[in-house]
């Protein structure tokens, strides 16, 4: 007796032939198990990810406003040129990558002694720094003082930093 079979359910079959061959298990896991497992952790990943990013995007263009803690006796107690916080600020900006090693422990210590003789009554000379590169006065004689900088030979400049970093007040 011949049996009538269609195509379509030829084709089930064949499909559920191969895929009990191809079937893998490996310590009690079969591998549609993890093919499942898989497809739910890449939707997860896709979904923390795309949630995520329009917060990261939105963090960069937040800038964190500084609060200045600063007194007018702070800005008061300065005792030196703002040419002079200047030189001592740009030479931070310029000697750290000239120097190596020892000589740039030294001339961050020396730095720090330099702001304290400055501005001895602040809790934290280098805000003072912050704040003052916010105004404009400031600001123009920075500009200069960078500009004035950059104009010397970078060796001379190197040998500036190196001089600066061996003596513990150099003003």
């Amino acid at each position: 007796m011949l049996m009538s079979v269609s195509p379509k359910s030829l084709a089930k079959s064949a499909v559920a032939t191969v895929r009990r061959e191809l079937m893998v298990r490996c310590h009690g896991v079969d591998v549609a198990d993890v093919a499942k497992l898989l497809k739910t952790f890449i939707i997860i990943l896709v979904t923390c990810v795309t949630v995520s990013l329009p917060m990261q995007t939105h963090a960069k263009s937040t800038k964190t406003a500084k609060a200045y803690t600063i007194s007018a006796n702070d800005v008061a107690d300065i005792r030196v040129t703002k040419y002079e916080l200047a030189l001592v600020q740009v030479m931070a900006e310029i000697c750290p990558q000239m120097l190596i090693g020892r000589q740039k422990s030294q001339f961050y210590e020396a730095y720090n002694n330099q702001l304290r003789a400055f501005i001895p009554s602040a809790d934290d000379p280098e805000e003072i720094l912050d704040y003052l590169s916010t105004q404009r006065d400031y600001r123009a004689v920075l500009q200069s003082v960078r500009s004035w900088t950059k104009s010397f030979p970078q060796n001379e400049n190197r040998e500036l930093c190196t001089d600066f970093a061996n003596v513990s007040r150099a003003f």
